[in-house]
């Protein structure tokens, strides 16, 4: 038997891009992200080549939708917000992660550190490569959506694989299996204990799941967790991406799953 799942009852149980184009180094950005400097936001960018990165790399570049800088070259990540005003990559307020790694390739930490301090100068090209030039030293990265395309939202089985209550995240208990999938309009999955089906409605990065129907079989434990994490994270406007063969939801509540393509 199914029973309508509204207003996601289990909910209560958790709850107490891109511009086109070509644009240069030296351009200005004199409107903020409405400039030329919106190109970078909401992509990510990884070297594909020998640059003399510590440990050998790569660097990767994620330029947030919220105005933050991302950087990685294999060990720590550094993050904070960043401005493109003027054909230049400036950081402040530098955070850290304070991961142990080996020696040589701890030491690239200080590549990035370096090469950021130095408020490179980047262009975009058409190509989806990114050029950063500071001083002597040049590097280039590609679009990881170039590199590797991310596959479509529909069509597909995604296995659930992590979950997040909007403040910690964790993967999905060993032996709870959930997964959605969606065909044209039609999600169908399972919630690690209960079967659900509903309708969905995509819009850009959003999509809307209404009519949501779950089945009734009594969930304890660890599956009745990952049941309220996955209706909750499908309960509203839920913004998703895809990088490769790899989707995140998030629920306005901040409820999310990430999930793989199944094979």
């Amino acid at each position: 038997m199914r029973r309508p799942a509204a207003g996601f009852g289990l909910l209560g149980v958790l709850l107490t891009l891109a511009a086109c184009g070509d644009t240069a180094a030296g351009d200005t950005d004199t409107d903020g992200d409405a400039g030329a400097g919106a190109a970078l936001f909401g992509r990510t960018f990884v070297s594909t080549e020998n640059i003399g990165i510590p440990g050998g790399g790569p660097l990767t570049l994620a330029f947030t939708d919220d105005g933050r800088l991302l950087a990685t070259a294999g060990c720590n990540s550094t993050n904070g917000p960043v401005e493109l005003a003027g054909g230049r990559i400036a950081v402040a307020d530098l955070g850290m992660t304070a991961m142990g790694c080996e020696p040589d390739v701890m030491a690239s930490d200080e590549w990035v550190g370096e090469l950021l301090a130095a408020e490179p100068a980047w262009e975009l090209g058409d190509d989806g490569v990114l050029v950063l030039t500071a001083g002597d030293r040049g590097v280039a990265l590609t679009d990881r959506d170039v590199l590797d395309p991310p596959v479509e939202l529909t069509g597909r089985q995604w296995d659930v694989e992590g979950l997040s209550d909007g403040q910690t995240a964790s993967s999905v208990p060993v032996g709870v299996t959930a997964f959605l999938r969606i065909d044209g309009d039609v999600l169908s999955g399972s919630t690690g204990c209960n079967d659900v089906s509903g309708t969905v409605m995509i819009d850009g990065d959003a999509l809307t799941v209404t009519d949501l129907a779950i089945t009734e079989v009594a969930c304890e434990g660890a599956e009745q967790y990952v049941e309220g994490v996955v209706l909750a994270a499908l309960d509203g406007a839920v913004r998703f991406a895809i990088t490769s063969d790899r989707l995140t939801l998030e629920a306005p509540s901040g409820f999310g799953l990430h999930a793989v393509a199944a094979a």
